[in-house]
């Protein structure tokens, strides 16, 4: 890689004049005039061939790289396609004459282009600059990406088999002890039960962390997302659940949703059904629709959630991690709303509980 006080160019370019000019304004001193800190460039190796670009690119290790589009041996974005390929962590600037191949090679993985014959030298630099920056970025979020699939993966086997067993073994425990230790018995099981859903809440958390959520994005059938989750809480010993639905057809709307839609309802729920100390827990779930949006609105008559949460759960910049933090749960519902462009409002419910109001954007509208 570059030095400490400068950056490695690899210059792929088979046009000796092109090659030339760039090679001169990559070596020119002068800056904008205007204090701005250019890239400082140290060494510039050429190439005249894609297959000579990507040798070179193994042998020095560049910061960045320089491409011409017209090579004797590829031509167009494909050569994009193929230098990204064999080389996946260098940046690469395009140049080109023509704008649209620009704008093409951006979307297949350059950080860049430059339009021959209205290159300056300080446009280059500039470019050159920000083009390390947002490939060090990406590299950064390829690692952390990676490093969250891998944690990902103990959560939802290692971690969550062992817990599962210690789940099941404390079943098998509660009928054979001793009646005096029933309630350690109890108190293990109430543990392992939650350690197995926390661990559950944290696997689905960092998925929709670590996914792209614009890739994420799908419309969905609401009825067939909720119902699911609704039908198994209304299977709970000890919770008395009420359901209505507020629209106009037996179709309910479809939203803008994510495969991780149906976990953040079950969280709500989860959520609701454990804030409450009434023997039986009632629930209450209204769904209702506007021009533009769908509501799912979930009552509880629990013991309420203090003001400083309410706020920390719907203000963005809150701390996740301070003494009025939302809980895991709660942050999962509020990623994923996040990744979908919808809102959560907490309320109190009369005469005690919690009243939490999900509202996400109609799929079917929004091409209207």
């Amino acid at each position: 890689m570059g030095s400490a006080t400068g950056v490695t160019v690899v210059l792929v370019e088979d046009d000796i004049d092109d090659a030339r000019f760039v090679e001169r304004l990559l070596v020119d001193r002068h800056t904008t005039g205007r204090g701005e800190s250019l890239v400082d460039v140290d060494t510039v190796e050429r190439a005249d061939s894609l297959a000579t670009g990507i040798e070179t690119i193994a042998a020095v290790e560049p910061d960045v790289v320089l491409l011409d589009l017209g090579l004797p041996d590829s031509d167009g974005v494909e050569t994009v396609d193929r230098l990204i390929d064999r080389a996946p962590g260098v940046p690469v600037v395009v140049l080109t004459g023509q704008t649209d191949l620009g704008v093409d090679a951006i979307r297949c993985g350059a950080q860049d282009y430059l339009r021959k014959g209205h290159i300056t030298a300080p446009l280059l630099r500039r470019s050159l600059r920000y083009a390390i920056e947002r490939g060090r970025v990406q590299r950064e979020l390829r690692d952390r990406s990676l490093r969250l699939a891998v944690a990902n993966e103990l959560l939802r086997t290692d971690v969550r088999n062992d817990v599962s067993l210690v789940v099941g073994l404390a079943d098998q425990l509660e009928s054979r002890v001793d009646p005096t230790h029933d309630e350690t018995v109890d108190t293990l099981l109430d543990a392992s039960r939650h350690v197995l859903r926390l661990t559950d809440t944290v696997a689905d958390l960092m998925d929709v962390i670590s996914g792209d959520p614009a890739s994420q994005l799908e419309p969905t059938d609401l009825r067939a997302v909720l119902e699911p989750e609704i039908d198994r809480f209304r299977d709970r010993e000890g919770v008395e659940l009420d359901v209505e639905w507020l629209v106009a057809s037996e179709t309910a709307p479809t939203v803008a949703g994510t495969p991780m839609l149906g976990a953040m309802f079950e969280h709500v729920l989860s959520n609701a059904a454990t804030t409450s100390e009434r023997d039986p827990i009632h629930i209450d779930v209204t769904i209702a629709e506007s021009d533009d949006s769908v509501s799912v609105e979930i009552a509880d008559d629990g013991v309420g959630i203090p003001d400083a949460q309410k706020t920390a759960i719907v203000d963005p910049t809150a701390d996740a991690t301070g003494p009025s933090a939302p809980g895991t749960g709660l942050y999962f519902v509020t990623t994923v709303l996040d990744t979908v462009g919808g809102s959560i409002e907490i309320a109190d419910n009369s005469p005690r509980g919690t009243v939490v109001t999900i509202t996400l954007e109609r799929a079917d509208r929004t091409v209207e």
